[in-house]
This record gives C-alpha cells, structure tokens and sequence, in this order.
C-alpha cells in the first residue's frame, strides 16, 4: 500500500508554495447549486469520496474506510434530517482526466457534498465550485494549490505549515541547535522561511540552512555539514526518499529529524528499526491511543470497529491519525451544519451557504473550534481553518506513533508572531 510519499511533500513544497504566492478567492453567495431544491421524505442525500486506490502509486484505503465507517454511524443516528446518507466513490486512479471525471460525477450526481478529496492533479475544485459543491476535508495537494483557495473548499488538516511547528517539536524532543534541510527551489522558499522562522519563534534560530537538488540522492555530505555544525535537530523540507537519505546518513549521532505526519512509510519506519526512533511528525489531530481523553476519538473507533464487522476491511487500516480522524471528521462536519440548514432545503448550494455561516463549530475538542466565516489571512491558503498541530514520536520499540507531551501548536501564530 502507498502513501502519501511524494504527494503529501509535493503537494505541500511544489503546489502550496505556489499557491501562496497567488490569491484567488471568489465570492460564494447562495448560488443556484445542485440537486432539487427539496426532497422526498425518505429520499437518500449523497456524498462522495475521490480518492485513489489500488494503484501503483499512493492509495488511500485508509480514508474510505473511514468516511465509510462515519456515513455507517451517520446512518445509525437517523441520517441527515431523517434522509439516509449514500456514499459514492470515485477512485480517481492518480490520473488528471480521471479525477476531473470524478468532480463531474459529483455534478451529475447532484452530491450534497465531496468529502476527503485527495488528488495531486488539481482541476476538480473548479468544477466544484461553478456547481456550488462544497469540498470538505481534502488533502490541499493539489499541483495547482486550488484546495487552499477555492470558495468551496474547507480545510482540516495544517500540515502545508509543518515547518513553522518542527522547530519547537525538535526542542521537546530533546534537540539544542537546530537546522533545516530542502531543496534548491524556489518553490520551497516559502517552506524554508517557516522554519526559519519557527525556529527564532521557539528561541533557537536555524545554525544552517543546507539546500540541495532535487534529484539528490546522496545526502552524506549535508549530514557531516550539519552534524560539525553541531546541529542535532533538523527540519525535513524534502520528500520522503530525501527524508530516508538524510536520517540514515546522519547515523546514530544522536540526530532528531522532523517531518509532517503521513509522508514517511510506517512500513520504512519500520524496518528502519532503531535509527526511525530520531523522527518526529507534526500531526494534525491527537493519536488514535488517546480516545481515552477524547471522547469523540473513541467513538471514531468504535463506528471503525463496526464498519470492520461489516466486513469492511479498509476500515482496519489506520496508518495514521491525520488520514483516519481527519477523514471520519469531515462527515461529522457535514452532519452538524446541514443539520442546522433552514427548513426543508438539503442541497450543496443550501450546505455551501451553511457552512460559510457557521463559526463556533465544535469538533469534540480535536480541533479547536472552527470558524469558517474568517477564512486564513494568509494570501491563497484562505481556506485552510484549522492551524493548530500537535507533535508525535515514532517509537521503533512499539512501532507505533507516541504524542509528544500534551502541547498544542498554532503555525499561524507562531509565523505571525516571529514574523512581527
């Protein structure tokens, strides 16, 4: 099984970056939308998944077990004003025309919403947004950074902020100097100023900043440069094979690496043995071990549980809590603000209008409460409304991912503030 690999990093460095460059927000209004304007009593509503699985690239197995597992639940509890929810997905294979089918699948379909898109070729949000279909959930990896701007998108997870949160997660970890690793592209500038600046925000400035091509493969030379400058904690700004490269060459030095949640292997983590122990993640939501401190975490698990005694097996897979809570959240979502829609109306235009209505959102504490009339003031990440991280730790003795203390991580604030 894939995972996000290259996609996450890539998305994030290569697509975001630029998106961060641009603005291109556009008014939402009511619109005219999709789908009849009321339904009958009993009549089924729909959402879809686009997503790809059973590929040769990064599969998702583990977000449509879990939106499945959240509609199963949704279900349980009556559906969304007394209408059954039906889920349809669409694999969209990681090929461009395949997931630009998919959004208009959505159209035809009349869906009242996509949930947990995940897509690098960019070109659905577009459709979605002349239809009036909100997206909820999506990865944000999109090459062309739409998901970060468009009007119909709403994003959970923070993780295209991960470099301003490494530096203070390096320093809990144990970490005295610091320094950060990326590639020589402009497009990663951006993601190597927030480090830099994370890095002044958590009181230890970055010692050294190497850069390399992107088609390094040999990383020993950049893990002696930073090793004698006595930097023993560093920010990952490259894609996982990079990442891989560098934590072997920095050896058993007593190295701390920081990356984003979801873009190195757990199986390479795994069998890395010992030496995955110096790896830290910026996760976007509180690990699946903590449901005792969270209840809507443990009833996540326990709709999981019975979507698996249903014989869903892609319900069993949970890699990771920011692709399994992240995808079972946004169906939550949708239920709480079309459950607040005005009378009888239950369409994607009636769900978009909502949700740009809805601020207070209250998410069982995973995340702190949304807001979705303040869109970021970041320029082309507006749609990204929830910035809060939190730091998790690969222990190679369990090979299971262990929350790095109990402290929470605003990367907006940490970038405002070290940037003032």
């Amino acid at each position: 099984m894939g995972r996000r690999h290259t996609l996450r990093l890539a998305g994030a460095a290569l697509g975001a970056a630029l998106a961060l460059a641009a603005c291109s927000e556009s008014g939402t209004g009511g619109g005219t939308g999709s789908g009849a304007a009321s339904l009958a009593a009993g009549a089924s509503v729909k959402l879809m998944v686009i997503a790809p699985t059973g590929t040769a690239g990064s599969n998702y197995p583990d977000i449509l077990g879990a939106t499945k597992a959240a509609v199963r639940g949704l279900n349980t509890r009556g559906g969304i004003k007394g209408h059954p929810v039906e889920l349809v997905y669409c694999n969209e294979k990681n090929d461009a025309e395949t997931a630009k089918s998919c959004a208009d699948q959505a159209v035809s379909e009349h869906v009242l919403a996509v949930v947990n898109e995940v897509s690098a070729s960019g070109g659905i949000m577009p459709i979605l947004e002349a239809a009036h279909i909100p997206s909820i959930g999506s990865a944000g990896i999109s090459i062309d950074g739409s998901e970060l701007s468009s009007s119909v998108s709403f994003m959970l997870s923070p993780l295209t902020y991960y470099p301003a949160v490494c530096p203070a997660l390096l320093k809990a970890a144990g970490a005295t100097k610091l320094g950060a690793v990326g590639y020589s592209l402009p497009q990663v500038d951006r993601l190597m100023k927030m480090a830099d600046l994370g890095a002044k925000q958590a009181g230890s400035p970055l010692v050294l900043e190497p850069r390399v091509p992107i088609d390094t493969s040999d990383f020993t030379p950049t893990a002696t440069q930073l090793r004698r400058a006595g930097v023993n904690g560093t920010v990952l700004v490259v894609v996982d094979q990079g990442a891989y490269a560098e934590v072997r060459a920095g050896g058993s030095t007593g190295q701390k690496y920081c990356h984003a949640m979801g873009v190195l292997s757990r199986d390479w983590l795994t069998q890395e043995g010992a030496a995955a122990g110096s790896l830290v993640f910026a996760s976007a939501f509180p690990e699946l071990s903590e449901s005792a401190q969270y209840p809507e975490i443990a009833r996540a698990l326990k709709e999981l549980d019975a979507e698996v005694a249903a014989g869903d097996q892609d319900a069993a897979v949970r890699t990771n809590s920011t692709d399994t809570i992240g995808a079972w959240l946004s169906v939550q979502i949708v239920e709480k603000v079309a459950g607040a829609i005005p009378g009888d109306a239950l369409t994607s235009a009636a769900l978009l209008d909502q949700l740009d209505r809805t601020s207070n959102l209250d998410l069982g504490g995973i995340t702190p409460a949304l807001d979705f009339t303040k869109p970021s003031p970041i320029p082309g990440a507006q749609r990204l409304f929830n910035t809060t991280m939190r730091g998790v730790r690969w222990d190679a003795a369990t090979k299971a991912y262990v929350p790095l203390g109990n402290q929470t991580y605003d990367a907006l604030k940490i970038l405002e503030q070290a940037g003032a």
